[in-house]
């Protein structure tokens, strides 16, 4: 991709597909925001969420059969969603299942890279080209980088991939790691950088020191050629966050790297009185690795 993303060519782009039926989104969803010890969360209710597939549980290293449609060893189907290529290893296209506008993926050309991978100087060279484009020119937004690394950290595909979409209007709800000492119920490892957007080259050094105390945290030690200890990877243009994770959800609350922000994004209203009733603090404390004098 030699030309720097257009933020409302892609805003246009997003909204062609979505009146087309080829992205399934639906702009007037009912947000409820609470707060849970101490903590804010934004539930977002998307019933465009109730046929998202879901990754087979206990399956993640499993052969995944050929479809029509798809990259050869992937679950993931970006025929018509596409945007551009990212160098030789990265394709970037819109979610057919997005919870913002737009809702980006960056997934590997290579579809039997696997989910359970953790994050390399490749990964992070295609997420930086994205970020560093959208964030000049007229951009209205700040974008945010997710990665859900695992069945255990709340992923739904199996083929290696990461999301990047708008940050929530800070006025209207204010993310944890927007503040300067966050006091969270489970353990997070953060690295603020001190001027911008490093290089990939910096950034994937920084993220194996934060997944080495995120495997020391989790009690997960990481031999060569095995999968990555589950983790949630969260990053912008100011800094990088890692959080180990234990399962993707508890008693019938889950959630990805924007549930551990504090987004919980659901399909309909019993599944948010699941959280509400549970205590979204507390299923994030027993889905991540409980902060100390948490209950584990």
């Amino acid at each position: 991709m030699e030309s720097k993303l257009n933020e409302d060519d892609l805003l246009a782009q997003f909204d062609r597909l979505v009146e087309q039926d080829i992205v399934v989104y639906n702009p007037d969803y009912r947000t409820v925001t609470v707060t849970d010890q101490g903590l804010p969360f934004e539930f977002r209710i998307l019933s465009s969420l109730t046929n998202k597939p879901q990754a087979p549980q206990g399956q993640q290293t499993q052969p995944i059969p050929q479809q029509p449609g798809y990259r050869p060893g992937s679950d993931i189907d970006v025929s018509g969603y596409e945007v551009a290529t990212l160098g030789a290893a990265h394709v970037l296209a819109f979610n057919k299942f997005p919870a913002a506008r737009p809702h980006l993926l960056v997934l590997t050309q290579d579809g039997f890279r696997r989910q359970y991978e953790a994050l390399n100087m490749d990964d992070f060279r295609a997420a930086v080209q994205v970020i560093s484009s959208l964030a000049t020119g007229t951009a209205k937004n700040r974008y945010l980088l997710l990665f859900n690394c695992g069945i255990n950290s709340g992923c739904s595909r199996l083929h290696k991939h990461m999301h990047i979409f708008p940050a929530p209007d800070r006025g209207q709800f204010p993310l944890w790691l927007d503040s300067d000492e966050p006091r969270l119920p489970f353990r997070f490892f953060m690295h603020r950088f001190q001027s911008g957007l490093p290089s990939a080259h910096e950034i994937v050094d920084i993220y194996r020191a934060l997944l080495r105390r995120a495997e020391r945290a989790a009690g997960h030690s990481v031999l060569e050629g095995e999968a990555a200890v589950p983790h949630n990877v969260i990053m912008d243009r100011n800094w990088l966050i890692v959080i180990p994770r234990r399962s993707p959800g508890w008693e019938g609350a889950d959630t990805n790297a924007a549930g551990m922000l504090g987004m919980l994004w659901v399909h309909n209203e019993e599944k948010m009185k699941v959280w509400l009733e549970k205590g979204p603090a507390n299923v994030l404390a027993r889905i991540g690795v409980p902060a100390d004098g948490m209950e584990s």
